[in-house]
């Protein structure tokens, strides 16, 4: 079968023939439908922190964000079956330190990752342990249910900010960025205002019924944000960006006693005042990875059942998987949104 796998150190990946997996115990193949890029894939390419110094192992093959079709069942699998449509929790989590006991298996103290620590989607078969897997609702078209996993991030951040009846703002127009201002709207947000800093990502975030956009190019983000909300602040901030710049920002512009809501990663440390803006302003700051499973998968699907939330406006390109440097070169330009791939 054909894969796009990083096959040695150093930036770059390629396309290579190598020989369908077969599932072992506990473990599902899988026909590989679709699946997609994450800005993960990109740092893998470039051959940049964190991902590669010295975790990921080439040979690997790429890609976390998956739809397939199930084919082969391994030994001892009884909750699937062939021709199950799946998609992936990307967290390999082992059911059994006290984090995943608890219902935190998204942060196992064993955590591995599809993709870095062990062989991942782009490809036309794939294997997936039957505890990853995550049955599609029928009729879901094979390019939506391959982004859950990416807007299962912005799910999970938003829901956990109860956003209902409130001022949100949104720092960062990235996919989660853009998946967020939908998912916020939809679960109730008064009013949506996102700052961003290309025009293609704030028309596309107007198409998610962002209520403001804001390009910070062209007008001071706090400024804007504080004329919007009539001098209050917004009630709650979400941080997709991990700008160190906009991180600074979310603290200064929440309301007191509002709360701002982290997923996006900084590449190194950053500085803020909490003594001004998260102490004496009483604001609860929330760091948010990953998805809880799978109760973040369950609203995640139901909100794109009952179209809810519409993401297609977030795909910007869809390409045969064969053409994954086209992908990798419009995401490195910040110029895209999604990419979905298909074999």
């Amino acid at each position: 079968m054909k894969a796009i796998r990083k096959v040695k150190p150093g930036a770059g990946f390629e396309m290579v023939d190598v020989g369908v997996p077969k599932p072992e115990e506990g473990e599902v193949l899988v026909k590989v439908k679709a699946t997609s890029m994450c800005g993960t894939d990109i740092h893998i390419y470039n051959w940049e922190a964190p991902w590669s110094e010295g975790r990921l192992v080439p040979p690997k093959t790429l890609g976390h964000e998956v739809c397939g079709e199930v084919v082969e069942l391994g030994k001892g699998v009884k909750g699937l079956a062939a021709g199950d449509n799946v998609s992936a929790e990307s967290h390999i989590y082992c059911g059994k330190c006290d984090l995943c006991r608890a219902g935190h298996g998204h942060i196992c103290r064993r955590l591995q990752f599809f993709s870095v620590d062990t062989d991942g989607f782009w490809a036309e078969y794939a294997i997936m342990p039957e505890q990853n897997a995550w049955k599609n609702p029928e009729g879901m078209e094979p390019e939506i249910a391959t982004l859950q996993e990416s807007m299962g991030n912005s799910v999970y951040t938003v829901s956990e900010s109860n956003v209902r009846g409130k001022d949100v703002a949104i720092f960062g127009l990235g996919s989660t960025g853009l998946f967020a201002t939908g998912i916020a709207k939809a679960m109730g947000a008064r009013k949506v205002i996102v700052v961003g800093g290309t025009k293609m990502h704030l028309d596309i975030a107007k198409k998610m019924k962002a209520d403001v956009l804001v390009n910070r190019h062209d007008r001071d983000p706090l400024k804007e944000i504080m004329e919007e909300t009539e001098g209050r602040g917004p009630d709650v901030v979400l941080e997709m960006s991990g700008s160190e710049q906009a991180l600074q920002q979310a603290v200064q512009a929440v309301k007191p006693t509002g709360m701002v809501s982290a997923l996006g990663l900084p590449t190194k440390q950053v500085t803020l005042d909490v003594s001004k803006n998260i102490i004496l302003k009483d604001v609860t700051f929330r760091g948010i990875y990953g998805r809880r499973i799978w109760d973040t998968w369950k609203i995640t699907s139901e909100l794109l059942r009952d179209k809810k939330v519409d993401i297609r406006p977030v795909i910007t390109h869809r390409l045969r998987l064969e053409d994954f440097e086209k992908g990798v070169q419009a995401m490195k330009s910040g110029e895209s949104g999604k990419v979905v791939m298909f074999p």
